[in-house]
């Protein structure tokens, strides 16, 4: 869509536009008018079938992806088999319906592919919101994610003094500040907290690679080893900043937290997609994924054989609502075996956007999320200089 209807709030116009993307009915949407991101997508979950994720996407942008609360719904329930699968493949026993403590050291609401996993992480995994534990009450909102791209392109080209910021958001400075104030010292009182209630107990703790190894470290350091209970779950994906982990990062992880296996996970919002890395250190797509790997120069599909290195697209046979193609900005290499016993196509572990090939780029990735967040909300509040 065109970057002036999101800076100038013509949602009418994005309405129309999203609703070619989607079989869902948005009529009742189209035509009306906001003056933020976080309204229209509040009247699009209220009173359509739509669920829209946004990206926090390359600096100044915003992708918009449209599911059904359907598509959503089939898709946890796949992944969270899968997760099983590949902790304990030996294992037959049903794990669904067993439930453990929740900890989520980010946000507990908003409408990113992560966080519009919150719900689900309470109902299947939790149980019941109370053993759902979130670093912060509070949510994320889309209108200060766009303003952090806006801010990183601003600051890239020296126009800082420049941008302009809605009186909508001008006028929500008291709810930043309440946010920066919760957020000031959260973490380490949230670590505190939590490890005094649930020591011993089986968790799922899952977070950012380089989030969970600054725990980890933080905790071994004050003498804390297997802190949670055998059968507890880490999982872990997304990204490193551009930060280089230790080797031994799986290590430190587990024996903080008292597990032998790390699920490490490659995905995208683009996908329903989860996939987890196999005995082979190979990520394994799901069935209803199709892969391709495509010439990066031309387009053009490599041999679904052996082992082909390109750009990764795929297929997602999920998708019932909107069309299931995607062509990423990730160099992959997959093969369509594995001496893992497992015969869905799987990438090597060694993934990187051809982005990160070029110097300068200034791509917000899942890691850095929560740190531009945080400049949108010192530039809201007045302390960005």
């Amino acid at each position: 869509y065109p970057l002036s209807l999101l800076e100038k709030n013509r949602f009418p116009q994005l309405t129309k536009w999203l609703s070619r993307l989607t079989t869902c009915d948005v009529s009742v949407v189209a035509g009306q008018e906001f003056d933020s991101i976080d309204d229209w997508l509040d009247a699009l979950d209220a009173e359509t079938e739509v669920r829209v994720s946004h990206s926090s996407g390359t600096t100044g942008t915003m992708s918009f992806l449209p599911r059904s609360q359907a598509e959503f719904e089939t898709w946890w329930r796949l992944q969270h088999l899968n997760l099983f699968e590949f902790l304990d493949p030996e294992s037959r026993h049903d794990h669904t319906g067993e439930h453990m403590d929740v900890i989520w050291p980010t946000f507990s609401r908003g409408r990113s592919g992560t966080h519009r996993a919150v719900g689900f992480f309470k109902r299947y995994v939790a149980g019941s919101p109370e053993r759902f534990h979130p670093l912060h009450d509070t949510g994320v909102s889309a209108d200060v994610m766009f303003l952090a791209g806006r801010v990183r392109r601003a600051q890239a080209r020296g126009e800082l003094d420049q941008l302009e910021i809605s009186p909508k958001l001008k006028a929500r400075r008291v709810e930043f500040e309440a946010q920066q104030k919760d957020m000031a010292g959260s973490f380490a009182r949230f670590f505190g907290e939590l490890v005094a209630s649930l020591a011993g107990k089986r968790v799922m703790l899952i977070g950012q690679t380089t989030l969970l190894h600054d725990l980890a470290k933080d905790g071994l350091a004050r003498g804390l080893e297997n802190v949670f209970a055998p059968g507890s779950i880490v999982q872990t994906g997304g990204g490193r900043k551009g930060l280089v982990l230790p080797d031994d990062w799986e290590q430190t992880v587990g024996r903080f937290a008292g597990v032998d296996r790390i699920a490490l996970t490659y995905g995208m919002t683009e996908i329903n997609m989860t996939s987890y890395r196999c005995s082979e250190n190979r990520y394994h797509m799901p069935a209803w994924i199709i892969p391709f790997v495509l010439d990066p120069e031309t387009g053009a599909p490599t041999p679904r054989a052996g082992s082909q290195r390109g750009r990764a697209a795929f297929f997602d046979l999920l998708s019932n609502t909107y069309w299931g193609g995607f062509v990423s900005g990730d160099e992959v290499e997959i093969r369509w075996s594995c001496d893992c016993g497992r015969t869905t196509p799987n990438l090597h572990n060694h993934i990187q956007r051809f982005s990160d090939q070029k110097a300068g780029d200034d791509k917000i990735t899942c890691a850095a999320a929560e740190e531009a967040h945080q400049a949108a909300l010192d530039l809201l509040t007045g302390e960005l200089v």
